[in-house]
């Protein structure tokens, strides 16, 4: 253990024993106080604010502190005269009472040290009720054993110690509880004077009722009633604070009044004048705590359902905002620049999948560059399965450090912005304060971030429309050169080739004609006319071939390709490998047939244009009712293996072909490496 921390552990062992001490010093001066009014027995009043100091105690700065209620106790009644077993024994009740009001509130009130719902009320009134009968039931009982008191006046004695107790609780404990701390914000000007005035009217009001003017009868009992009026205002305008230090001031009145014997709850006995009084001052405590309580729950339901709409209208604003961009970056850019402006955060990011490992572009709130120490001191290694649920952390959850120390921020979150259950990316936010993700704010940052992958999809959508219609006008217009050109090609065979030779065939003709009288020139000239019809003939069948060879209708496509690549070896001197498995005997369907030879026809054209190869293998394989087919080369490669570009048309025009069969197309490419097509298609008999 290091000095530092020892001396730390020093100065908190210190400050724990200055508030045992402090809290000791406090309960003894109140009991004191209490005894002034014992009448019925030294040890026994029935006024007690040392229970409500205990219970205000421990509900503050928790358990801990029990000592210093068990020390006031102990040394209050030793220095009152009482025997050491007697004060050991109401050391005891008083100690015990106390924790065990405190353990129910927290442990199954749920108890609000501000008393701001009328749970907390009801609550604090049961507990109070049950656990002072703890201090009366011991105290009462030890007095009795000691020899203190006379077994026949136990349950006056009982009575008038849980009347006392009980009063603590309601009138004391509430007073500290909604004071301590001091409110943060001040009253303005008009609002001191509307509190002033009551709280003066009030006085008046009580010291009128509890004083000795010359009133009786039925109007002197009656102007108790005029109490509450006031004490209702000071509820409903001032909530908790205005309630407690309203009770707090009638009691001490009535208080002071009933042992003085005078005020309409004086009797000959000024114990059970006492015990009358605080039954009245439980009712007033009772009625103004529930009227606060519900005053504040009514308030705060009200401010909920206004923060509910704005929280709507934002909503209803940024769905708007997202309506009116359709840029993917500009969209990034709103999502992030609204949950800072409108939503409250302090810094907002948006990270795609590619984008986690580093720094985004799209950040709003702090520097891109500022960003990258705060994603390592906060987020660490997620998994997928982590992504897919919101995540919240504040700066207690992180190791404590340098880093730590110095940062802004006290919140973090991270929400998914899924979209069909498919994670697009995540919406990453820092708050300069701790408590910002409430279960309220939890709810409309996902329902935001819901609306953001919707608009991001709706993008994303959107561009892939704009390129497929890129894509599509790129083919057409690419359709339609290559028919131009096929119309050319055409027209050049018939008028150069085909259409010279049949010329030659008409001048052979006429030269026949006049060789019929040479038998011998004869002979030549119809070897001539054979040749030329024969040259006639293979270029004919040549088009035809490249237009659509008709043994693809007639011998299926392996007998094609077998042919087709066999002349493609001969004409252009690359060997090519073709191989069919599975296809023994089988006929595919015609357009599957078509579409498959296109490819294949393609791709050779492509490894004479472009691919500088010395080696070719064409694979046609079916299996499991999928024709997979395979064009690998040995040749250059290319970088782009992304073949859905508008630069790609040829390709592009593949992949089309094999999607509408219900397929899938893929390139596989690398500089130097060579360029594998691949067609896997589904055959069904």
């Amino acid at each position: 253990m290091t000095k530092n921390s020892h001396l730390v552990q020093i100065k908190s062992f210190v400050l724990y024993l200055v508030k045992i001490l402090a809290l000791a010093v406090i309960y003894h001066l109140a009991a004191n106080l209490g005894l002034k009014m014992a009448y019925v027995q030294a040890n026994t009043s029935p006024v007690w604010p040392p229970m409500g100091i205990a219970l205000a105690a421990l509900l503050i700065f928790g358990y801990q502190l029990w000592p210093g209620i068990s020390l006031g106790v102990l040394i209050g009644s030793l220095l009152t005269g009482a025997p050491f077993s007697l004060a050991l024994g109401i050391t005891i009740g008083n100690t015990l009472e106390a924790l065990a009001a405190v353990y129910i509130l927290k442990n199954f009130v749920s108890f609000h040290n501000a008393i701001d719902r009328i749970q907390d009320v009801v609550g604090l009134v049961f507990v109070s009720l049950v656990c002072t009968t703890i201090g009366a039931s011991i105290g009462t009982t030890t007095l009795m054993l000691t020899g203190n008191g006379a077994w026949q006046s136990f349950w006056v004695i009982w009575i008038t110690w849980w009347i006392g107790d009980l009063l603590g609780a309601l009138v004391v404990a509430p007073m500290l509880l909604t004071w301590i701390p001091l409110p943060s914000a001040r009253l303005n000007k008009r609002t001191t004077m509307e509190a002033g005035i009551l709280l003066i009217l009030l006085a008046v009001v009580t010291w009128f009722v509890f004083s000795s003017l010359p009133l009786s009868g039925v109007l002197y009992q009656a102007m108790i009633y005029v109490i509450f009026p006031f004490v209702i205002w000071a509820a409903l305008r001032f909530g908790q604070r205005g309630a407690t230090v309203a009770i707090f001031l009638v009691s001490w009145i009535a208080i002071w009044g009933t042992s003085q014997g005078i005020g309409p709850f004086s009797i000959e006995s000024k114990n059970d004048s006492l015990v009358l009084l605080q039954t009245f001052l439980a009712v007033v405590a009772l009625t103004a705590l529930i009227l606060a309580a519900a005053t504040l729950e009514r308030r705060k339901a009200t401010d909920a359902l206004r923060q509910r709409v704005e929280d709507l209208d934002t909503l209803n604003d940024s769905s708007k905002t997202f309506l009116d961009n359709f840029e993917i970056t500009s969209i990034f850019n709103i999502i992030c620049q609204l949950a800072v402006t409108r939503l409250g955060l302090d810094v907002a990011w948006i990270e795609t999948m590619e984008e986690a490992s580093s720094t985004p572009a799209t950040v709003y709130g702090i520097a891109p560059g500022s960003l990258q120490a705060l994603k390592t001191m906060w987020q660490g290694p997620a998994s997928l399965e982590e992504l897919l649920q919101p995540v919240v952390k504040t700066l207690d959850d992180l190791p404590p450090s340098k880093e730590t120390a110095g940062t802004p921020y006290r919140s973090y979150a991270v929400f998914p912005l899924l979209f069909s259950n498919r994670l697009i990316g995540t919406l990453r936010l820092f708050s300069k304060r701790k408590d910002f993700f409430t279960q309220d704010n939890h709810v409309l940052m996902q329902s935001y971030a819901n609306l953001a992958a919707v608009a991001i999809q709706n993008s994303l959508l959107l561009d892939e429309i704009r390129r497929s219609n890129r894509q599509l006008h790129g083919l057409s217009q690419h359709l339609m050169k290559a028919q131009e050109e096929e119309r050319l090609n055409l027209s050049r065979e018939l008028h150069d080739e085909s259409g010279q030779l049949l010329t030659a065939l008409s001048v052979q003709l006429g030269l026949l004609e006049h060789s019929v009288d040479q038998p011998g020139s004869l002979r030549q000239r119809i070897d001539e006319l054979k040749k030329t019809a024969d040259t006639i003939q293979d270029n004919l069948h040549k088009l035809a071939v490249n237009l659509r060879p008709a043994s693809l209708d007639h011998l299926g496509l392996v007998t094609t390709l077998q042919q087709y690549i066999a002349e493609f070896n001969r004409q252009y001197d690359l060997p090519v490998d073709f191989e069919a498995v599975g296809m023994e005997g089988r006929r595919l369907p015609i357009e599957v047939e078509t579409a498959l030879f296109r490819i294949i026809q393609e791709s050779l054209t492509n490894v004479i244009l472009h691919a500088q190869a010395t080696q070719v293998d064409v694979l046609l394989s079916l299996h499991n009712q999928r024709l997979v087919t395979i064009v690998e080369d040995d040749g250059i490669g290319f970088l782009d293996s992304s073949p859905g570009q508008e630069d790609h048309l040829g390709l592009f025009g593949m992949r089309e072909r094999i999607e509408m069969l219900g397929g899938t197309f893929t390139i596989e490419s690398s500089p130097g490496k060579g360029t594998t097509v691949k067609a896997d298609v589904p055959c069904y008999d």
